[in-house]
């Protein structure tokens, strides 16, 4: 069926609206369980990131290496708890949006075959698109190369449309796959090829679905950075300007990373009273945007694969 973007994209705002308190309940847990994490892991990571930009490139590699061991353990232990707290989150809702399934108790905890099944399409998402990107770029240089050998001007310009034509092979994957993961709960499958074949034909309503969402993830973000890091969008702007300037010293783009890790770093110290106040509202930002990239994925299945005709 022709996928209705606009009573889909109305139908899913409807929906988190009239089942808010279900979707607190099933996410509030296990993103508390992330949250503590980062917060015990976070203040060394980014005391070892700060150690790291302060590093001489001249320095001995042993230095650096004896500075990343730690980082790298804080890294795996938040990767563990995310691997675990993420599944439980989008299996939660997507069972609620697609069986009708809510928790009878005031939380969602639980990891079975639906979180193990949306781990191994992440798994096989992951490596496909490794596959789709590597591919093409090496197979863009290649021929840019070759024609350049012989026509640099030539070259250039198809390198550059190769790189364009990339990035769309890239966007039209993701769309095409963008409902595994409700397809995996509502078959009860890995999801790759039952999501490949519902969106077949329906890409660019997909496309501008997500699309209308992103906006409104772009405009929730924005509205976040402003609350817990204002200072943060100004210096990226500010790192991106110096680092597209060719001309510019090297010594100011590291001065700008500084900063930017500085910042990120406060949010973390919890000698700070403020920091407690940005980290609940990044615990509610978070919930936040889950809810609106998982609930419109299992509505939007629901009404592609046809038991929503309202």
């Amino acid at each position: 069926m022709r996928f209705p973007v606009f009573k889909a994209f109305g139908a899913s705002i409807a929906y988190i609206f009239a089942h808010f308190l279900t979707i607190i309940k099933i996410l509030w847990l296990p993103m508390l369980a992330l949250i503590a994490v980062q917060i015990f892991v976070m203040p060394s990571m980014m005391e070892a990131q700060l150690q790291l930009a302060a590093v001489e490139e001249t320095a001995d590699p042993s230095e650096v290496f004896a500075l990343m061991g730690p980082m790298m353990k804080s890294v795996g232990i938040l990767n563990l708890v995310a691997l675990i707290a993420y599944p439980m989150m989008i299996a939660g809702l997507l069972r609620h949006v697609i069986r009708g399934d809510a928790p009878s108790l005031p939380f969602y905890i639980g990891f079975g075959a639906d979180e193990l099944r949306i781990i191994l399409a992440t798994i096989l998402l992951i490596l496909m698109t490794g596959i789709i990107y590597a591919g093409g770029f090496l197979a863009l240089m290649a021929v840019g190369l070759a024609i350049s050998a012989v026509a640099s001007a030539i070259g250039g310009v198809i390198i550059l449309v190769g790189a364009v034509v990339l990035i769309g092979a890239l966007i039209w994957f993701m769309v095409r796959m963008s409902l595994v993961y409700a397809a995996g709960v509502g078959e009860k499958k890995i999801g790759i090829a039952e999501t490949w074949n519902l969106t077949k034909g329906n890409f660019w309503g997909l496309f501008f679905y997500w699309f209308l969402w992103w906006i409104i993830l772009v405009g929730v973000s924005i509205a976040f950075m402003a609350v817990v890091m204002p200072g943060y969008i100004p210096l990226m702007m500010e790192f991106v300007a110096a680092s597209a300037d060719v001309g510019a010293d090297s010594s100011v783009v590291e001065d700008i990373n500084r900063r930017l890790l500085e910042v990120q770093a406060s949010m973390w110290d919890v000698s700070n009273p403020g920091a407690w106040l940005q980290m609940g509202v990044m615990y509610l930002f978070t919930m936040t945007s889950i809810a609106m990239w998982v609930v419109p994925g299992g509505v939007a299945y629901r009404y592609l694969q046809g038991s929503e005709r309202g």
